[in-house]
């Protein structure tokens, strides 16, 4: 068996900020954990809520995994890594906080092999993935991300045409998906006026209805006005809305929402487990390819406006998010 990691933070000079975990049990199980980015800047044991949500995640899958009554499918597992968190808002007197406040939720996508004799079970809960045999890809692409990637994408050169500072384009096109177009002026004051915003919503919603079709024009307004801060956390872990997604919260995750496959073990070859941090996968097996494929997306969109959508992007000192890969060759 070989086993290649790597992880590295959407900061490199301060890795300590990195949000991705990943845990190894070699012959048992393997996951890779993405801690949602805070929202509100609060932190828990000295670290923010997605690196927080996170480690309680690894914490609690290597001891559930490790013990002789270990969960015997990945159901069993979902439950428990959910019940971690809910213990957490416990002990920090927030329960109620959470449950009434997504905001304040921590929460966490969660990509899990386990290894039976015969079998390999696999969960997807979020958007991290995997790779089978080097070409089968497994990942829930989530519509909720297209829109607000759009959203980026149409305010990208109107704050362009405003500045040239790479830095400062970046920053006020975070602002406007982190946000909204229904933000307060004041927020985006000498980048763009109430106007731009007007018609970066208007050119926004019009292509997310036409590249999402099957999604209520309501849905899409709301994510466009509101933002990820005041509108994507309603649609976490519900499964009533076309636009629902699965995440580690501590609150039920509907299994609905989460993407299941058994595979036969003697069919399979290698393993690669990734989070959303990878924006193309490898050519090949292993770090090094996959580190090729990332440089080669930097190269080519570092802003995640036009090849690689994304709500954010890279800058001369952060990528656009956290990355991390496992790969395991039988």
């Amino acid at each position: 068996m070989l086993i290649e990691a790597f992880s590295e933070a959407k900061i490199p000079s301060a890795p300590d900020t990195n949000e991705d975990r990943f845990a190894i049990l070699p012959g048992r199980a393997y996951a890779v954990i993405d801690g949602v980015t805070d929202r509100l800047g609060t932190r828990y044991n000295g670290m923010l809520s997605g690196q927080y949500a996170a480690t309680i995640v690894k914490d609690a899958f290597e001891h559930a995994l490790t013990r002789p009554d270990r969960p015997a499918d990945t159901k069993a597992l979902i439950a428990i890594l959910t019940q971690a968190i809910a213990d957490a808002y416990q002990a920090h007197g927030m329960l109620d906080a959470a449950r009434s406040d997504w905001n304040q939720r921590f929460s966490a996508t969660l990509a899990v092999v386990l290894m039976g004799d015969e079998t390999i079970d696999i969960a997807l809960v979020g958007d991290s993935g995997v790779r089978i045999n080097g070409s089968q890809i497994l990942q829930v692409d989530k519509d909720l991300d297209l829109i607000t990637s759009t959203l980026r994408q149409q305010a990208w050169p109107v704050i362009c045409s405003y500045t040239s500072d790479p830095a400062a384009q970046e920053k006020a096109s975070r602002q406007v998906t982190w946000f909204g177009t229904r933000q307060p002026h004041e927020a985006l004051a000498g980048i763009l006026d109430p106007q731009d915003l007007d018609s970066i919503e208007q050119k926004t919603v019009t292509a997310c209805i036409e590249a999402l079709p099957h999604v209520p024009r309501g849905d899409i307004e709301t994510l466009v006005r509101g933002g990820i801060v005041h509108a994507q956390g309603a649609y976490q872990n519900d499964a009533s809305t076309i636009l629902g997604y699965s995440a580690l919260d501590g609150f039920e995750v509907p299994l609905s929402l989460v993407h299941f496959e058994r595979l036969p073990r003697a069919e399979v070859q290698t393993i690669e487990l990734f989070s959303d941090g990878y924006f193309k996968p490898g050519a090949d097996f292993g770090v090094a390819s996959w580190e090729e494929a990332f440089r080669e997306v930097e190269r080519d969109d570092p802003a995640k406006v036009t090849l690689y959508l994304s709500p954010k992007g890279s800058t001369a000192t952060h990528w656009t998010d956290d990355r991390t890969y496992l790969g395991v060759r039988f």
